[in-house]
């Protein structure tokens, strides 16, 4: 069994949903907010859904008309949804669904006193947050050497404060310090395109979960 709570997000194959869930992950994502080559039907999310036992599914619902976000969780029969960065109240206040995740996405010039007041507005409203700094390429190094606006210390306060999975770029080097030092309640790793049906190379993400498995 894994150490620390893990959220596998963008799956957009059977064989990452199998992966994940033979690693006993606690959320598989989908992302449902638009259709390509690297994303799913909604027929074939369900059927993945109807399969994988385990995992709790995750509809990753950037924003949408109300209506047809609705629509989606009715016809996948979704417990939880993540939302967008800028995804308005209004908006979560009129959907149907027991648990939501909220994404806050770390710019360069984010602050700590920016960052809480952008969690004590949707505080209320979500139960869980992904604060992501992935997508604006902020890695762990540079958090260390503090060349941001946030520190380790700030954002373990955040983590104490509020329920918080943490989007970062982890590796079997540093999964554990960064654990350690800032101590989110969970962490979040991505799926990705098949290299060929059936066949995808995990041995990245097999070092990460080794790493979890062992004792913190």
């Amino acid at each position: 069994m894994l150490t620390t709570i893990v959220k596998a997000s963008s799956v957009s194959n059977l064989t990452d949903a199998r992966y994940f869930a033979a690693w006993h992950v606690e959320w598989l994502g989908f992302d449902l907010t638009t259709i390509g080559l690297e994303t799913l039907s909604l027929p074939q999310v369900k059927e993945i859904k109807d399969w994988i036992e385990g995992p709790k599914i995750v509809g990753e619902l950037d924003v949408l008309d109300i209506d047809q976000s609705q629509q989606i969780i009715n016809f996948l029969a979704l417990e939880c949804i993540q939302v967008g960065m800028h995804t308005p109240v209004e908006y979560l206040n009129s959907l149907t669904v027991s648990t939501i995740i909220k994404e806050v996405i770390i710019e360069p010039t984010t602050t700590y006193s920016s960052l809480k007041k952008h969690l004590d507005i949707y505080f209320d409203y979500v139960d869980y947050f992904l604060i992501d700094f992935n997508k604006n390429k902020i890695n762990w190094v540079s958090l260390k050497k503090g060349t941001g606006n946030l520190s380790l210390k700030q954002l373990k306060e955040i983590c104490s404060q509020y329920e918080i999975f943490l989007s970062l770029d982890y590796t079997d080097k540093n999964t554990t310090e960064i654990i350690i030092e800032i101590g989110p309640m969970g962490i979040i790793v991505k799926g990705g395109v098949e290299e060929k049906v059936g066949f995808k190379s995990y041995d990245e993400l097999d070092e990460i979960f080794e790493v979890l498995e062992a004792e913190i």
